[in-house]
């Protein structure tokens, strides 16, 4: 978690190379001003995609925005609209393993940051890998609000 000198937009985001996918309906999503899903591709990587969940401030990334994102990520995030605390675009929160609908269904994020005003949830198999692969992203923006 890391506070910013200055709100982040979606521009901000597009500006780095970000591709928006969807825009969510935040109904729900307690304290958040918009949220999107779209991809970024690294260099030398395939896309990843990002969760992006904008706030007016830090702090209300961080408490707001904490127990959605920690919901929404990881081991045991919930995957379907049941369970999840906000469920918008939760079918796009989860990949299948294993091929075909025998596969099972794994978080597609195991990790987030959060940036200044931003949720980011990162793509990952595993919590280092996420935030190993947001790590260039989150420079990026970084050198951007600079």
């Amino acid at each position: 978690m890391t506070d910013f000198e200055r709100l982040l937009t979606v521009d901000d985001i597009k500006n780095v190379g970000w591709k928006l996918g969807k825009t969510y309906d935040i109904e729900g999503l307690d304290g958040a001003e918009e949220a999107y899903v779209g991809f970024w591709t690294p260099p030398g990587l395939g896309s990843l995609n990002y969760e992006i969940r904008i706030y007016p401030s830090h702090q209300i990334a961080v408490e707001k925005g904490t127990p959605f994102a920690e919901d929404a990520s990881g081991e045991d995030a919930s995957l379907n609209s049941e369970d999840a605390m906000w469920d918008e675009g939760v079918r796009d929160r989860r990949i299948i393993v294993g091929g075909g609908s025998r596969g099972s269904q794994n978080p597609r994020y195991y990790d987030y940051i959060i940036l200044g005003n931003i949720v980011i949830l990162c793509e990952g198999r595993t919590s280092e890998h996420s935030l190993e692969q947001c790590a260039p992203f989150v420079n990026l923006l970084r050198d951007q609000g600079a």
